[in-house]
């Protein structure tokens, strides 16, 4: 049986959110902590969907993970899995949890079947599959060419390194290259990997880095945008997550769209996230952003916004909010660059045209792009916004709620892969009637 949420109109917002834990920060806290020599405590990580199936999958390779009051402590190594045969490693719906184990299980000890939920088989990986092969790793498809599931040898990447940087296309996802860095922690000789072309979401490639940083790795930049990766010998007794943007965006775009004002606590600023780049997109939509590193306070009226032409394609995960805004715009709004939308948790271009429709306002879906109408022509009756699975979509439909009354959210339960308190914290800044 199909769920919906009815989210009524709000007359404006007005009140102060606490982020939640970063996903990207926290996932890549649990891989680098469970390939460390000495336990780490996460401080403050998020617990999602996304979250708690990679930290099964850790625990299936042999990490020991356990609560603590403020968060949880990880203990490795990985590569001593129980269990004759090899060691299946389900990672539900999480392409990031995917991409990561791939290249990981390749280099620790073991044997390894890693697999996902039907739209997971769906998304690329061949990209990442090929790199790591030139590195010596033993991984092999279990079906469709390109696609999970993989077969995996473990503790043969690097096997046939010499000191050459192994090339990786992340076009599709930077994914593929954060995985090849996380999993250079695993190997005494470290590793270089180089980018060809250009990568998908580049910004996320700087929170690894980061990340890795804090958990006491040596890393270096190359020609060509080669990364090198040196194993470090100490890391970190805890690490601290920061605040999630891709999941304050949305309350910031909120202000736009029904009026008033919004404060964000909890984030990192200046930051190297993804999704702090979309802060500029809602300024230049003529909502007012304050930033500091205490909080980011976003105001605006409930008039009509500015239509903006962006180049969207460092902070996709924005794009489906944004595009909510631009509803609301004068004149059209183009998101350009924005292809690797289609290999998403859903095929995000077609989603949000999907959305706009039921709403009223014209949206035309390309390649490369999509292109959002400022107009909003006349619905009435019931407006049935399909989620189809993804928790960005079904944030983006929320927003639309907040000026378009007979909203119906379906699937809202599908917030919880990022975000399960996300319509908690979003009615706590809802003004209405």
């Amino acid at each position: 049986m199909t769920e919906y949420l009815a989210v009524p109109p709000a007359r404006s917002v007005h009140g102060t959110v606490l982020a939640p834990p970063s996903k990207s920060a926290t996932n890549r806290a649990l891989v680098l902590a469970a390939l460390a020599a000495e336990p780490v405590e996460i401080l403050r990580p998020l617990e999602s969907e996304d979250t708690r199936g990679l930290a099964t999958c850790l625990t299936r390779m042999g990490a020991v993970i356990e609560s603590t009051g403020e968060g949880v402590r990880v203990h490795g190594p990985l590569g001593t899995g129980s269990g004759r045969g090899a060691v299946v490693l389900d990672v539900g719906a999480s392409g990031t949890a995917a991409r990561f184990l791939a290249a990981v299980a390749c280099a620790v000890p073991g044997r390894y079947r890693l697999t996902g939920g039907a739209r997971l088989r769906e998304r690329p990986i061949g990209p990442l599959v090929t790199c790591l092969r030139q590195g010596g790793a033993e991984i092999e498809y279990a079906g469709l060419e390109g696609f999970l599931p993989l077969s995996i040898r473990g503790g043969t990447l690097g096997s046939v390194l010499a000191g050459a940087p192994l090339t990786v296309d992340a076009s599709e996802s930077s994914q593929f290259l954060s995985a090849l860095l996380l999993a250079a922690a695993a190997l005494d000789g470290g590793l270089s990997v180089r980018p060809a072309g250009k990568v998908a979401s580049a910004p996320y490639v700087r929170t690894t880095v980061a990340v890795l940083e804090k958990f006491g790795h040596g890393v270096s930049r190359g020609p060509q945008g080669a990364v090198t990766v040196a194993r470090g010998s100490a890391g970190p007794r805890s690490y601290a997550v920061p605040g999630d943007w891709s999941s304050a965006i949305p309350f910031l775009a909120a202000a736009g769209i029904a009026g008033g004002e919004v404060r964000v606590t909890g984030l990192e600023w200046p930051s190297p996230d993804a999704d702090a780049r979309a802060l500029d997109v809602i300024e230049a939509m003529g909502v007012s952003v304050d930033r500091s590193p205490h909080e980011i306070r976003a105001r605006g009226d409930r008039g009509t916004r500015t239509a903006v032409s962006v180049s969207a394609g460092e902070f996709p995960d924005a794009v489906p909010v944004l595009a909510a805004l631009a509803v609301f715009a004068d004149g059209e709004s183009r998101f350009r660059d924005v292809a690797h939308l289609r290999v998403k948790e859903s095929d995000r271009i077609a989603a949000i045209a999907d959305l706009l429709d039921v709403a009223g306002a014209g949206a035309a879906p390309g390649d490369q792009e999509i292109v959002v109408g400022g107009t909003l022509g006349p619905r009435g009756g019931v407006l049935r916004f399909r989620t189809v699975n993804d928790h960005r979509i079904a944030m983006a439909a929320a927003l639309l709620a907040l000026r378009l009354p007979g909203a119906l959210i379906e699937n809202p339960g599908c917030v919880a892969k990022s975000y399960p308190g996300f319509f908690r914290d979003l009615e706590t800044i809802l003004l209405r009637g």
